[in-house]
């Protein structure tokens, strides 16, 4: 069930969401503040805030970015089995309302499989995306109803309730929803605003994810972006910030037999090449230090094959590996031209 109003695919705005930092430094507070002023400067539409076992709760985590910038929207990791569905409208909408801004949703129905022994959970991994179905369903059941609501399902069962959480259209979440595996595919079509992955190099992410993208749903990457005034200056800053040994290839061979489909995918990938099209680098997963592929080269090359990506579909992007000033500064040479409406056409091609 979408939203009346849901962003969805008719929807050509470019949204761009940068990463929280880890919750562990010194002064937590201090951090997410740089790190937000920073995105919102930089013209990012939101902040994704992490949610697992190790992190800060990502809802007071939203209370404070929200007090530090003017504009950006915190995209809140929001795990079913961690947060009822009625608390988590109660909370939108209790932010919405006081602050007068979206609060977004990432919704994550696979984890860590540690983290789900640790709480007992042993649902299916295709069982937890039919319950975050029905969780998204009865999430906006209340968020969009101004009158008692019902729902008798598998999972949830709501009698005549009213949360008094109804939110007007534009401050109703967009729903992102990880649609890798054929569950989450299933679970995005049903229900979210946009469905993510992390992509294959563009060929065949056109072909294959593109291609067969859930009708009404928009199409995001979560994808890393190193980005310098020369390719040699990039790849140089990535090899150093990513170095890779002998034990880190060994532990990404193990990975092909993850449970999760887009670990899986990125150590198959990682085992056929290092580099795909001169700009696609799986060695930022190898090396253990980032679950994500990372584009690298100057500014025009990341910039066009970015456009080959937006060609395919894409609207929304995770902006991984963007941590400090410099990095957003760079990074801000290739985004601003789809947040300023500059079509892929514009970039120059790949080099042959």
């Amino acid at each position: 069930m979408k939203g009346p109003n849901s962003p969805g695919r008719d929807n050509d705005e470019f949204a761009l969401y940068t990463q929280g930092p880890p919750g562990t430094a010194a002064d937590p507070l201090a951090s997410l503040t740089e790190a937000a002023r920073l995105a919102d400067h930089y013209g990012y539409t939101g902040m994704l805030l992490f949610y697992n076992h190790r992190s800060l709760e990502p809802w007071l985590l939203a209370s404070a970015l929200i007090h530090c910038t003017p504009r950006l929207v915190p995209l809140i990791a929001l795990q079913p089995y961690a947060v009822p569905p009625t608390a988590a409208a109660k909370m939108a909408a209790t932010l919405a309302k006081l602050y007068g801004r979206r609060i977004d949703i990432n919704l994550i129905a696979g984890a860590d499989p540690a983290e789900l022994a640790q709480i007992g959970d042993t649902t299916e991994h295709d069982a937890r995306y039919a319950r975050a179905t029905e969780y998204v369903q009865v999430l906006r059941n209340a968020l969009e109803s101004d009158e008692p609501f019902s729902h008798a399902g598998e999972h949830y069962r709501f009698d005549r309730l009213f949360l008094n959480a109804f939110l007007e259209p534009g401050l109703r979440p967009r729903v992102l929803v990880a649609g890798s595996s054929p569950a989450g595919r299933e679970t995005a079509a049903a229900v979210a605003d946009v469905t993510v992955t992390h992509p294959d190099p563009v060929g065949t992410f056109s072909r294959d994810f593109a291609a067969t993208a859930p009708p009404g749903a928009g199409i995001g990457i979560r994808i890393g972006v190193l980005a310098r005034p020369t390719a040699e200056q990039a790849w140089n800053e990535a090899r150093a910030r990513y170095p890779i040994d002998r034990a880190a290839i060994v532990r990404t061979r193990l990975k092909q037999k993850s449970p999760s489909e887009w670990t899986r995918r990125l150590a198959v990938l990682a085992a056929g090449a290092e580099t795909y099209d001169e700009v696609y680098w799986t060695g930022a997963f190898t090396s253990g230090a980032s679950s994500f592929p990372l584009l690298v080269g100057d500014y025009e090359q990341v910039g066009a094959y970015l456009g080959q990506y937006h060609a395919a579909g894409v609207r929304t992007v995770l902006a991984a590996g963007v941590n400090t000033a410099d990095d957003y500064r760079h990074a801000d040479q290739v985004f601003s031209r789809f947040r300023d409406g500059r079509q892929p056409s514009a970039f120059s091609k790949l080099r042959e």
